[in-house]
This record gives C-alpha cells, structure tokens and sequence, in this order.
C-alpha cells in the first residue's frame, strides 16, 4: 500500500474540466454513492478493470474457472474497489465467485477487506451510520453453492437470488443455513428488474454489483445499472479464450452511458499506466417512472 501513501498518491483528472491533480486516496468514496439511492429506487453500480485489449479474466492454470489477471491487478485499483464497497448496502456475487471463493482462488475474500490498510474504510461506514460490512447477494441459477464458513460466520446478512423454478431442495438446503432465498424471476434465471426491485423492498438502497459478465448482463438489460466504474489498464495481454464485459446475445436496445469523470494514473515510470473511467448510464430510470 505504498504506493497510495506516498507522492505517487497522485492522480490527473482528465475530465470533468479543468485538468488537475488529485488524490487517489478517497477518490471514489468522495462520490457519496450511499445517498445516491432509494429502497424505492436503489443506486446500482459495478466495476471491471480491463487490458488495453479489452480483457476482463484469464483462464486459471489448475482450476477451470476465471480469475482477474495477475498481470493487470494492482494495488492502486484494489483500493478504489474497497472504496466502491465501503458505500454500498448491498454486494452482489455470483456462485461461481463463491466456488473459487472455497476453492482459495478468488481475489480476494468479498470486501470490505479488514486488512489494515483498509480499516478507513470500516471507520467511514460506521460514521455514517451504516453496518460494519454490507450484505451479500449470491445471484445464481443452479443453486449449486458451497458456501464456506467464512461467509457463514461473517455476521453479515446473507442471500441467494435465484429463480422461481429453481431446485426447492436446495433452496431448502440454503435456508437451513440461515440464508435469505430471493425469487427474482420467472424462470430459472434471475430478471434484474425483479431483483433490484426485492432488493429494494428488503430496504436496500445503494447495490454493488461485484460479479462478472453474467450479472453485468441481466442488469443491463433491464436497464438496471447507473454507473459503471471501468479500469483500463494500459497493458496487452493476449491468449485464449476471450473473457470480456458482455458475451452473448445482442442487447437491445444497447446500453448507452455518457462520461462521468476520468483520470490518468502514471503508476511508475518503469510500469504501464491505467486510466479509472466512470461512466453514468443514459437510461437511470425504471421504464415508465417519470420522476
């Protein structure tokens, strides 16, 4: 964490005008993302860092899952992760993170760390009257879930999103571990109106969409996500096969954002640079609200 304490704490913000330096350090937690949003009409968010080529993941070299590449994560961005997370009520996953999660491949365990390095952070959200850590949201099909008894017995509220015709047994199973089951949509498949509308009425108000390409997906096409926080790092990775922000079917309509804010991070002169992009969703509103 070095690196965010010293000089090098220093950032360029390319946009809005006029350029000038700023402080890495509270970038993102100067947003007040938590006051941003309503149980009525929740702030929803997510976050990416990418390679200059566009990739998101790279396959794991024992496990078949994939993980963000070494080669692009840092500590620089990590922190403004946590800071995401520190404003938010609610964290969404997915259940593949919460396999590599028991498997002890993930990134890390979900945020907000307790490293010291963050503690800040912990400090900031009881300040502002929110829990200690926010809740956790696992967004899955299959229910196939090995919690691990980290989360278990991480004295945070717990839930599984899913749909209405998922496995009632594991469902079941699910709920006998003291967890919260949400049916948020018709099918198998979770319907991001239906699910930030149950998160909504569970009286969260501000939702951090931690997991990949697949929650992405449902939120953006239900026209659910109001800013999206994007790292590029400035670094081509290349190989096979290729993991980006959206796969699948075309969405339509598109999604469209316009540029919230921008800054040039130089990092070290003997190590590639990285741009933070925030970028705010055209379309923030639920179809037929007119407020």
């Amino acid at each position: 964490m070095d690196s965010i304490n010293n000089h090098r704490n220093k950032l360029l913000r390319l946009f809005p005008a006029p350029v000038e330096s700023v402080t890495l350090k509270g970038l993102y937690l100067n947003q007040q993302l938590h006051k941003l949003g309503t149980s009525s009409q929740p702030f929803v968010y997510s976050n990416f860092i990418t390679s200059l080529e566009g990739r998101i993941s790279l396959e794991h070299p024992q496990k078949k899952t994939f993980v963000v590449p070494k080669a692009i994560a840092n500590p620089r961005d990590w922190r403004l992760f946590q800071e995401l997370a520190a404003q938010a009520d609610v964290l969404l996953t997915s259940g593949r993170y919460i396999r590599q999660l028991a498997q002890n491949i993930a990134q890390d365990i979900l945020p907000i760390s307790e490293q010291p390095a963050y503690a800040d952070l912990i400090q900031w959200r009881q300040s502002q009257g929110l829990a200690p850590q926010p809740a956790i949201v696992i967004v899955s099909d299959s229910l196939n879930i090995p919690i691990p008894e980290t989360l278990l017995n991480a004295n945070r509220p717990l839930y599984v999103a899913t749909g209405s015709e998922a496995n009632w047994l594991r469902a079941q199973e699910l709920k006998a571990k003291g967890i919260q089951v949400i049916m948020a949509g018709t099918g198998l498949l979770v319907e991001g109106q239906k699910l930030i509308a149950a998160l909504g009425q569970e009286g969260f108000t501000t939702i951090y969409s931690v997991a990949g390409p697949g929650v992405l997906k449902t939120l953006l096409a239900a026209q659910r996500l109001d800013r999206l926080y994007l790292t590029h790092a400035l670094r081509i990775l290349g190989g096979e096969p290729f993991d980006i922000l959206v796969e699948g079917e075309q969405l339509d309509p598109p999604a469209d954002f316009k540029l919230h804010s921008l800054y040039y991070d130089a990092v070290e002169e003997e190590k590639p640079g990285q741009i933070f992009g925030v970028y705010e969703s055209v379309v923030s509103k639920m179809p037929g609200d007119k407020g």
